[in-house]
């Protein structure tokens, strides 16, 4: 599950990689309307994830990871595992942003774009500034709200699952303390960290992410077989 303002495009690098994996847009990106809480896409989502043959590993990248932290807490039969990249137990989002984002929609796009792809233009920068005009600035404003209103702290220890956590080294929107933070309060969490790459970790950094991901997997199959 994508991010803030993203689509199932954004794991364009993963898509190579794990054919079998289930891309799943956040409802406003683009068809549907958007929804103000994490919980609420949390909901939403159960019934796709559902329809899914188990057993489930939970990908989520920023909001997409707080969506995956609800489907825990609330359809823990729904998820045997959890992949959470440059996300946290909380998400803030500054009042300026918000207040940006209603001044002028498309440098708040160009804002995200610069800080999480840090090499520059590419196709998959592209990809994502297409998604998020494509969505347009009230799904958009719907992310930021979700955000800014998901708080999961101290309320984590009920998540079973076990959970790898997947950090930017340069990640400034979503900064690696998060990630330690929401590390520290699940109680089967290892964190990794990828050195030299923005936000968007799954496309800047994807050999490693692909890596940590595969040998997750492995490890969880080997777990649940062994259950």
């Amino acid at each position: 599950m994508h991010g803030s303002g993203g689509d199932r495009r954004d794991w364009t690098a993963q898509e190579r990689r794990f054919e079998r994996a289930v891309y799943l847009d956040l409802p406003g990106h683009p068809t549907g309307s958007a929804l103000r809480s994490a919980a609420e896409v949390a909901d939403a989502l159960a019934p796709l994830v559902a329809a899914v043959d188990g057993p489930r590993a939970i990908v989520g990248h920023s909001l997409g990871g707080a969506v995956a932290l609800e489907l825990a807490r609330r359809h823990p039969d729904l998820v045997d595992g959890l992949v959470l990249l440059a996300s946290g137990a909380r998400l803030p989002v500054p009042d300026r942003v918000m207040a940006g984002l209603r001044d002028d929609f498309a440098a708040e796009c160009e804002r995200v774009i610069a800080a999480s792809y840090l090499a520059g233009p590419s196709r998959d920068a592209a990809r994502h500034r297409e998604a998020m005009h494509a969505a347009g600035p009230a799904a958009l404003e719907a992310d930021y709200a979700a955000c800014a209103g998901f708080d999961a702290r101290g309320a984590l220890g009920e998540v079973r699952a076990p959970a790898l956590v997947i950090a930017a080294g340069e990640d400034v929107l979503t900064p690696p303390w998060l990630s330690e933070e929401l590390t520290r309060e699940l109680p089967l969490a290892q964190m990794a960290l990828v050195p030299g790459v923005g936000h968007a970790v799954m496309a800047e950094g994807a050999g490693a992410v692909n890596l940590l991901l595969a040998a997750y997997l492995a490890r969880l199959e080997l777990t649940l077989d062994g259950i």
